[in-house]
């Protein structure tokens, strides 16, 4: 039985964390809600193996950033610097500041990511708590190594505004 990790709570990100991956912008596919999933099948395929984006940090934590201004998405991992990246990767910066930390899980990776997490929301609780969000962008965050051993537990950031 799968007891409830669900939390929502104000998180502070002292030192800005920096994400390198494959770019929905510079990966040729559509800029479509259905191009999202083929952008971490070529961060899957191609960045988990061999060719790793250089720089990782540990523990390793995978990342999504939509950039909303762009629009553009970001499939990768948190690196130490940016190293050399390949034409179709980029890197995005995440400020140091107030986060709403939305985390949430369920019994398998399929529903977290196609059920429970397209369900959050947000917004909605900022309001309730009368916190402002700046919706620069948005963040999920993937901890695969918990997810090797059958903990579907998985958080988003959002930037609150300052």
């Amino acid at each position: 039985m799968l007891t409830s990790k669900e939390k929502v709570e104000l998180i502070k990100i002292k030192e800005p964390i920096i994400i390198a991956g494959v770019s929905l912008q510079k990966s040729g596919l559509p800029i479509t809600f259905e191009s999202l999933g083929k952008v971490w099948g070529i961060y899957g395929d191609f960045y988990r193996g061999k060719n790793r984006i250089p720089n990782p940090k540990s523990p390793k934590l995978e990342y999504a950033v939509a950039i909303n201004h762009l629009p553009d998405y970001i499939a990768g991992h948190a690196v130490s610097k940016v190293g050399e990246l390949n034409e179709e990767c980029s890197s995005a910066v995440l400020p140091s500041g107030i986060y709403i930390k939305d985390q949430f899980c369920a019994e398998t990776f399929e529903s977290l990511v196609s059920e429970v997490l397209p369900n959050r929301n947000v917004k909605n609780w900022a309001k309730k708590n009368c916190v402002k969000i700046d919706g620069t962008f948005s963040v999920e965050v993937y901890p695969w190594e918990a997810f090797e051993k059958g903990n579907f537990t998985m958080y988003t950031l959002t930037l609150v505004k300052g």
